[in-house]
């Protein structure tokens, strides 16, 4: 095996379902479509069931903390190495996965380790030996995983979504009658309110991420803003406003 994924420990829960989960996302992308998959545990005594054969996953019983392991599962070949959190509730396991990490590091190999950290002070710890990325362990969505894979740093803005420590998304009420988007969300950051990610259409749909040349008719936006400056809706309409009058009279 070289250039294959390594997946080290398995979530307490489920993990077959999120196996499945993560291998699925992995093999929609054409350039990881044949990248073998590894896991490497102990949780499966009697192999691997089918539904992850089927997706090319392959098993390799270890714990990453022996020689061994870094031998068996080939670690030195591999583009990327994942250490899952044991247990996503208790604290105790970032003692456990940092011990794996420092291995990493004493190999070499820690530049291309994506690890998973419970408590949030203990990942300055983590980034001084040197991993690529730390991330919550959020369970039900494995993707977090790949995005960190095939867009180093896409999983720390998708992590800010689930808090309101520095970005959140708000919705605001926004009547709009065929005007292109762009003219929106250029609206919104000129004013540096946000930016409008999504509108809700007059029947109430969610439209995520729509061209910038699509006549939106919408009755709200949805918009990241920062946490410490959140604009109220008057401020959001008097933006639009404001930047429609203008551009009607430039043209």
């Amino acid at each position: 095996m070289n250039k294959h994924i390594v997946v080290i420990n398995t979530p307490k829960h489920n993990p077959t379902q999120y196996f499945e989960r993560f291998a699925s996302q992995i093999r929609e992308n054409a350039a990881t479509k044949k990248t073998p998959i590894v896991l490497m545990n102990t949780e499966y005594p009697d192999g691997l069931p089918q539904s992850l054969i089927n997706l090319g996953v392959m098993l390799v019983e270890g714990h990453g903390n022996h020689e061994v392991d870094f031998e068996k599962a080939n670690l030195e070949e591999a583009s990327h190495i994942l250490i899952l959190a044991k247990d996503e509730l208790m604290e105790d396991s970032d003692s456990l996965t940092f011990d794996v990490c420092y291995r990493m590091k004493e190999h070499g190999l820690a530049y291309n380790v994506i690890v998973e950290c419970v408590e949030d002070e203990n990942r300055e710890r983590f980034k001084r030996i040197g991993v690529k990325s730390v991330i919550r362990p959020i369970r039900s969505y494995p993707e977090i995983l790949v995005r960190a894979m095939e867009a180093p740093g896409a999983e720390i803005l998708i992590e800010d979504m689930f808090t309101r420590a520095n970005d959140h998304f708000m919705r605001y009420s926004l009547w709009l009658e065929g005007d292109n988007w762009a003219e929106v969300v250029t609206a919104m950051m000129m004013a540096n309110l946000g930016t409008p990610l999504a509108y809700v259409s007059k029947e109430g749909k969610v439209c995520n991420h729509p061209p910038g040349n699509e006549k939106v008719y919408a009755q709200s936006i949805i918009m990241l803003v920062r946490t410490e400056a959140i604009p109220s809706e008057m401020e959001v309409k008097e933006a639009f406003t404001q930047y429609h009058a203008a551009h009607q009279l430039s043209a």
